[in-house]
């Protein structure tokens, strides 16, 4: 699934650029083709998901569940994908309306986060940071999840509860201080890493708030600053300083969440 996902994405980029940016995403960024809507539609569209299928839901998600139990596998299944599909249709409508109402309004991302193009960005570092990231916490949550007694998951699914219902209100409320406990390890992975951000970010010593600009962490400028620096020199001490300021961010990032995870931990042992 995931190659034929990748294959899918590569062959339709060409398709996706020229259905919302004209056909050259570089000539949109500078304002010379297209106007605001694409980039505010694609903004929209999450949140305009997530509150159809919130709505969807709480309103009719019971009856809907009744349906399902009712008919056979294979018609509840036709009936979860348009469901599915018709969730997106209306998402889509709407992240279109606020689309239109913005560009109205004179709203327009580009110049701010969306702006000059260069071809090693911050996007490009999350990619690359989510692969180094992502399955650590996904090792760490599994076994936080994976230890939640049974006896827990089997009075839940007894009690008449859905494997997804049983997911979200007892083994995720029981498991949420090891679930926490791995974003933070891997937050921490993400903060200290720095030949990641120094390949894929271009090494650019300016950063903005251009998602499509370069950019260069703290520990990457250490990496890379320290064996030219004159000892004792002004960039000697600044990249010390810059060692302290990491040091500080890291203790209390820490320090943070271990009271957040030990909150967690006590409200479990509550339930």
């Amino acid at each position: 699934m995931v190659i034929l996902a990748i294959y899918g994405a590569v062959k339709l980029g060409d398709w996706f650029e020229g259905a919302f940016f004209m056909g050259d995403f570089k000539a949109w960024v500078n304002g010379d083709v297209g106007g605001p809507e694409p980039m505010l539609f694609l903004l929209a569209l999450p949140l305009c998901f997530l509150g159809v299928s919130i709505f969807v839901s709480r309103f009719y998600g019971r009856s809907l569940g009744l349906l399902l139990r009712k008919v056979s596998q294979f018609r509840a299944g036709l009936l979860e994908i348009g469901r599915w599909v018709g969730t997106l249709v209306v998402a889509g409508l709407c992240s279109l309306a606020i689309a239109k109402v913005l560009a109205i309004l004179g709203m327009d991302v580009r110049g701010t986060f969306v702006d000059t193009y260069v071809q090693r960005n911050t996007l490009i570092v999350g990619f690359a940071m989510g692969f180094a990231v992502i399955p650590i916490i996904y090792t760490i949550a599994e076994d936080a999840l994976n230890a939640v007694p049974e006896h827990l998951r089997a009075a839940s699914l007894g009690c008449g509860a859905t494997p997804w219902q049983t997911a979200i209100y007892v083994v995720l409320p029981t498991a949420i201080s090891g679930v926490f406990s791995a974003i933070m390890i891997g937050m921490g992975r993400a903060v200290g890493e720095t030949m990641i951000v120094v390949m894929s970010a271009g090494n650019t010593p300016i950063i903005d708030m251009n998602i499509f600009n370069g950019l260069r962490a703290l520990s990457a400028t250490i990496a890379v600053e320290l064996p030219e620096a004159v000892k004792n020199g002004t960039l000697y001490r600044i990249l010390f300083l810059s060692g302290l300021v990491l040091f500080a961010m890291t203790f209390v990032i820490n320090t943070v969440a271990e009271i957040i995870r030990l909150r967690f931990r006590k409200r479990a042992m509550q339930l």
